[in-house]
């Protein structure tokens, strides 16, 4: 089974390609998101975006996983913010449960932010 089967599920799959990427600037990819809001494989294909996007040097275009561009950049800002202040509240002793109360995220969160902060400090 391939990593990418989940786009057989894919209602954009079923539906006009020019949609998700509107020609442009400033057009907006409303139609295609309101397709977004009922696909079944939404999280997967969030997913494989962020993975397209980061191998392509940060260029973000058309609507994947139910948001648009110019929405993925702006969630990716607040969760390095978000990440960074995990960091620097680690730094300062607080607990994982402490901080996620101050950050409106769960302990597991601060936990996984963590961990993957020790792995790029130790590589």
């Amino acid at each position: 089974m391939s990593r990418l089967d989940w786009m057989d599920a894919a209602l954009c799959a079923q539906t006009d390609p020019d949609l998700w990427f509107p020609e442009g600037a400033g057009q907006h990819a409303r139609t295609a998101l309101r397709v977004c809001a009922g696909c079944p494989v939404r999280t997967e294909c969030a997913e494989y975006a962020q993975q397209v996007e980061d191998s392509a040097d940060g260029r973000r275009y058309g609507a994947w996983g139910g948001k648009s561009a110019r929405q993925r950049r702006r969630q990716d800002a607040a969760t390095n913010f978000r990440d960074q202040q995990i960091v620097r509240l680690t730094k300062q002793g607080l607990s994982a449960a402490e901080i996620g109360d101050r950050l409106g995220c769960t302990s597991r969160t601060v936990g996984r932010v963590r961990k993957a902060h020790r792995q790029q400090e130790a590589a």
